[in-house]
């Protein structure tokens, strides 16, 4: 992969890193890897659509719940998260993760 092979990743006019698509379907199943560092990812909103799976590749963040509850997200974890889920996202060292979004 290059990196030509990235484009950025933005939601609601703000960009939340960067993305390469291996599967990506209208209304449906998308798969592929995402990254973002400290200063883009500092603290972005993590709102789930469908459901997402992923395996963290390098890096370490966290999420933060409405209720304050902490998730520490580090490298070689796998994560699911359902749709509706909602945290703040905060990126600590530069992060991949490999995702399946359904």
């Amino acid at each position: 992969m290059t990196t030509d092979s990235w484009e950025p990743f933005v939601e609601e006019g703000r960009e939340m890193g960067q993305v390469h698509f291996l599967v990506q379907k209208e209304g449906g199943l998308m798969a592929g890897l995402w990254r973002t560092d400290p200063e883009v990812g500092a603290e972005i909103p993590y709102n789930v659509s469908g459901s997402d799976t992923f395996h963290v590749l390098q890096g370490e963040a966290e999420l933060e719940t409405p209720d304050g509850k902490k998730i520490n997200l580090i490298a070689g974890g796998i994560y699911s998260f359902p749709d509706g889920f909602s945290a703040i996202w905060r990126t600590r060292s530069p992060f991949v993760k490999f995702f399946v979004i359904a």
